[in-house]
């Protein structure tokens, strides 16, 4: 299990689960009632959860994430980017290259919460 992983809180919950499964690889290892914990397919160690926002968890918790960017590293950036633009994911930053010169792009999940896409870097 991943020592970090952020835990998403929804008033859109299947659209959320059923977003990062079919465009970045994620499959559910835990579903109870209003929480699901996913992993990535091929990297394990590479987590999601999605709360729905009416769990008793998380009931008095503003729904609302600020504040928050979701960074997912793929392989193939551009052609990640060609799959999502054709779908019609909305957008918000196209695919460019950041301070570092890494390809990366950045597209909405279904609670407007940003997933930023880049190719694997290299740290010194």
């Amino acid at each position: 299990m991943s020592p970090f992983y952020p835990t998403l809180v929804s008033t859109r919950m299947v659209d959320t689960v059923n977003f990062y499964e079919d465009y970045f690889g994620f499959e559910p290892v835990v579903e109870q009632e209003g929480y699901i914990l996913m992993r990535r397919r091929g990297n394990p160690e590479v987590c999601i959860a999605v709360f729905d926002s009416k769990h008793h968890c998380v009931s008095n918790v503003v729904p609302n994430v600020q504040g928050v960017i979701v960074n997912i590293i793929e392989e193939d950036v551009k052609g990640k980017y060609d799959d999502l633009y054709m779908e019609g994911l909305e957008i918000y930053k196209d695919l460019g290259s950041d301070i570092n010169g890494n390809d990366h792009f950045i597209v909405y999940d279904p609670n407007g919460i940003m997933v930023n896409i880049h190719a694997p870097m290299t740290l010194a």
